[in-house]
């Protein structure tokens, strides 16, 4: 009621204007603009958390301002010197204030995996189209005035490649509001390409248990 009124007396106001607040810019999807490439290649000297037992580290990734979940490398058990060489690739919408997310738990059969260390990757940093290994050190948290981050934890070797898309690439304009399907260019390779997927809504959902649903994207046995 208060935004029928606030919105019916500007029109009796002059200017007359009337502002419909479609979205919140800050929630609109953001455009695609690359992928990211890493490579977890390993851990080193990561220190026990547990004073009896052995610890058995794993990584998880994640970049910012991103809502998919985490991805993570494999459990290397009882092992403070964990190899994985195992390959991740994330959408990029933002290079200029992204950044990639890279945390060492130690997993638990039971109760909370405690985390062993973590350090971040600017996107900025990264220069296009060029591999770089990354050696960083394991910090408790990314406060550079926190006191405990002078304490050694080890450190996680990655290596990361930036790909920006090619501004021929990106996605044209539909003309007259006719999407047309176009063949790939010559040029793409084989593992190349962005499908994007915006899930918007479902409508008159049928069965007994359905007030609660949520959807599957299934792509290549990734879900």
């Amino acid at each position: 009621q208060d935004t029928i009124k606030k919105q019916v007396g500007n029109m009796y106001l002059w200017p007359k204007t009337l502002e419909v607040p479609i979205m919140d810019p800050s929630k609109a999807s953001k455009r695609p603009v690359g992928i990211l490439l890493v490579k977890v290649v390993r851990a080193q000297n990561l220190k026990k958390k547990d004073l009896l037992g052995k610890s058995d580290p794993y990584a998880k990734l994640k970049m910012t301002d991103d809502k998919l979940p985490s991805k993570k490398t494999s459990v290397k058990r009882s092992n403070l010197n964990p190899e994985w060489n195992e390959d991740f690739k994330f959408v990029v919408t933002d290079p200029e204030n992204q950044s990639l997310e890279v945390d060492v738990f130690d997993w638990e059969q039971v109760g909370k995996h405690e985390k062993m260390g973590m350090n971040m990757v600017l996107l900025k940093e990264l220069p296009p189209e060029e591999t770089k290994v990354l050696t960083l050190n394991l910090l408790k948290t990314m406060d550079p005035n926190d006191i405990q981050n002078e304490k050694s934890r080890g450190q996680i070797i990655l290596e990361a490649t930036y790909k920006p898309f090619k501004e021929e690439d990106m996605e044209k304009e539909s003309v007259d509001g006719v999407d047309e399907v176009q063949k790939a260019p010559d040029n793409t390779p084989a593992g190349g390409g962005l499908l994007f997927v915006v899930v918007h809504e479902a409508q008159d959902l049928e069965g007994k248990h359905h007030t609660n649903p949520y959807a599957k994207i299934i792509f290549k046995g990734e879900e």
